[in-house]
This record gives structure tokens, C-alpha cells and sequence, in this order.
């Protein structure tokens, strides 16, 4: 449907080129244009959709070992130059010929390996790489580890056929944290997120978090997250969940609004998954606690995600690549090139005899008239 929408223009122009100009284009001239523009045009619709689908889920496990890996060296330089000559005189043609050559025999990679399957490289401190980095020094074996991976989202294409929340998102906009999808210290992620709310153990939350993902990353290919917010209606979770258009494929989201004394008020999950007892279970776990508090929420999340959660694949959302819906940036852009697109190659074929079978009685000078 986008490619036949972005089509129209295109098509419009190269059948006015064709019709008005006294066949100076010819039918095979404007097919070959149409084909051009037709696989322009869907290059450019390809281009929006996996604009508009790309997205970035958080994978976790743990470092399984590091390594010092000595490797071929990077440094490259040109050496031993020489021209090569042939023929003579005015006709003499010289090139410069050169070797390459390298500034060591090797260098050296700190690597970090882990059990997602992923190398993690630290930077060198030094050019060749023979110093060890502190940071590598630093890493230990088995510590938590989380790595971003692009995936496909049909969901984030078409949003609106999933939520339908009209206006929640603009009420409680000042509000609405971003989601905690920032990677930091190469593999360290933070997953609680507070809005109004202070936790005097923030830090051993995130910890404690990072934990409990590194254990279920690998058995359920899940990522945890928490959002507490303070005094919120209930509405408020689903304007974040229209924001956050529902979670990654692969989160388990804790939402929990508290009083000032970190009270639970109610207590909400986003995941997709189609095991509903996780939803049950975790609300019911987590309000049983009646506060904030740390370890028995910790506790409950590991139970009700460990026992009920099942990752819903993304493959069961490709209904919705149909629905893919352009930006209105992306439309104009479209719309623009489109236009520019055909005409100019109806100029161009109205000036060109491209397959040398145009009719010679209709001169250039009569279609300027």
C-alpha cells in the first residue's frame, strides 16, 4: 500500500510526458521508465519500512572468560614506492608502485567472552596494544553482562493498531521516563527507573537486577525492568505503555505506583508473552510485599518470571508489516523525490532517442512549442 501511495505522483508525470510529448517518448521509453521508477520507489518504501521497524532489545548473561588474543597487526603503511614507466617521450605514462607494510609484527586485542554468545573488546591503552588495559583488569568471570541486539519490530511500525490509548500519552507527558536501553562501561545496564520516587538503595537495586537477568538471560531470553512512580492513577501505566509501544519483545516490565512513604499503591506488567498467569502472579507476589522494598521484590520477580514467563516471538506479529505507516517527514521526502524522479527522466527521454525508434517527423523544436 505505501509503494502504490508513493507510486501515484511518479506515474502521473511520466503518463503527462508520454502524452504530451508528441511521441517523442515512446511506449517502450515510458515503460522503461515506469520500471525504473517502480524499483526506485520500492527501494525508497524498503528503506521507510525497516526505518520504521528497526528496533534494539537488551540481551543478558554473564562473562564466561577474557582473553589476551595476539593478533595481526592494524597498522598499515605504504613502503618501498617505485614508478613503473611504459612507453616514451610525450606518450610516457609513469604509476607509483608500492608495497605494504605494517608498524608491527602483531598487536594485541583484550577480549571479554561471553555466555550471549558475543565478544566484547576493551580499548587498548596503547598503540600495538601490549599494555593490559585497567578495564579489562577489572572484569570478572561470571559478573553480569547485558549487549544490545537489532531486531525487527512490526509492532513499533504500527503502533496504533495495538493502542489505542488516545491522549494518556500527552496528559502524563512531562512524566513519561525514557526507556533504560542505554548500555554503559561496555556492558553495564541500569534497569530501574524511578519518577518522583527516592530509594536510598538505588545502586543495590540495579545490582540486584542485573543479577536476576544474568541468571534468567540465557534459560528465558528475558530483560527485567522496574518503574516505580509516585502517586500515579492507574492510567499512567497505560500512557507508558503506548510510549514505550508496549516494551522490547523480550521485557518483563514492573510498574508500581507508591504514597510517599513507598507504599504500593497498584502495581501493573508489560510483556508480551501470552501466559497470562505471569501477569497474575507478579501483581499479586509484588503487592503481597504492600512496599517498595528491595529483596522481596526481587524475589517475586524471580519467582513469577522464572515460572510463567514465555517469550512471545516477534514472527507472530508480521501481520502488522502491512500497516507499516510512513512519518510525515518520510511521506514529503518520498512525494519530492518521486516528483523530481520523473521528470527528470521524462526530460530525459523526451531529449534522447533511447532506443533509436522515434518517430522523425516530431522535432525537438515542436515539443518546445
Amino acid at each position: 500500500m505505501i509503494l502504490l501511495t508513493m507510486l501515484i505522483i511518479p506515474t502521473i508525470v511520466a503518463l503527462a510526458f508520454f502524452v504530451l510529448s508528441g511521441k517523442r517518448i515512446t511506449i517502450k521509453e515510458f515503460l522503461t521508465q515506469m520500471a525504473v521508477q517502480v524499483v526506485l520507489m520500492t527501494c525508497i518504501a524498503y528503506g521507510v519500512s525497516c526505518q520504521n521497524t528497526h528496533d534494539v532489545e537488551i540481551l543478558n548473561g554473564r562473562v564466561t572468560r577474557k582473553v589476551r588474543d595476539v593478533v595481526s597487526c592494524r597498522h598499515s603503511y605504504q613502503c618501498n614506492c617505485y614508478e613503473s614507466c611504459t612507453g616514451s617521450g610525450q606518450n610516457q605514462s609513469c604509476t607509483t608502485i608500492c608495497q605494504t607494510c605494517y608498524e608491527h609484527s602483531y598487536d594485541v586485542d583484550w577480549d571479554v567472552h561471553t555466555s550471549i554468545g558475543r565478544t566484547i573488546s576493551i580499548d587498548t591503552i596503547d598503540r600495538q596494544g601490549l599494555l593490559q588495559p585497567p578495564r579489562w583488569t577489572s572484569v570478572i568471570i561470571g559478573e553480569p553482562v547485558s549487549i544490545s541486539n537489532w531486531y525487527t519490530n512490526y509492532i513499533k511500525g504500527s503502533p496504533d493498531s495495538l493502542f489505542r490509548h488516545q491522549g494518556l500519552t500527552e496528559k502524563y507527558e512531562k512524566s513519561i521516563p525514557g526507556y533504560p536501553g542505554n548500555i554503559y562501561d561496555y556492558y553495564r545496564l541500569n534497569r530501574l527507573v524511578l519518577v518522583g520516587v527516592t530509594l536510598t538503595d538505588a545502586t543495590h537495586w540495579n545490582r540486584d537486577l542485573s543479577e536476576l537477568n544474568a541468571t534468567l538471560g540465557a534459560s528465558k531470553q528475558v530483560n527485567i525492568v522496574v518503574v516505580a512512580v509516585k502517586n500515579a492513577p492507574q492510567d499512567y501505566f497505560y500512557a507508558l505503555e503506548q510510549s514505550w509501544i508496549g516494551g522490547k519483545k523480550n521485557d518483563v516490565v514492573l510498574v508500581v505506583s507508591v504514597d510517599d512513604s513507598n507504599n504500593i499503591q497498584w502495581t501493573e506488567v508489560m510483556a508480551w508473552t501470552d501466559n497470562k498467569m505471569l501477569h497474575v502472579s507478579l501483581r499479586d507476589q509484588v503487592n503481597a510485599v504492600g512496599s517498595l522494598t528491595r529483596e522481596p521484590v526481587i524475589r517475586a520477580l524471580s519467582n513469577a518470571v522464572g515460572a510463567f514467563y514465555v517469550r512471545k516471538p516477534m514472527k507472530d506479529f508480521e501481520y502488522l508489516s502491512g500497516l507499516v505507516k510512513p512519518t510525515t517527514g518520510q511521506w514529503i521526502f518520498s512525494m519530492i523525490f518521486g516528483l523530481v524522479l520523473s521528470v527528470g527522466l521524462g526530460v530525459y527521454m523526451v531529449r534522447n532517442d533511447v532506443f533509436n525508434e522515434e518517430y522523425e517527423e516530431h522535432s525537438w523544436k515542436r515539443w518546445r512549442r
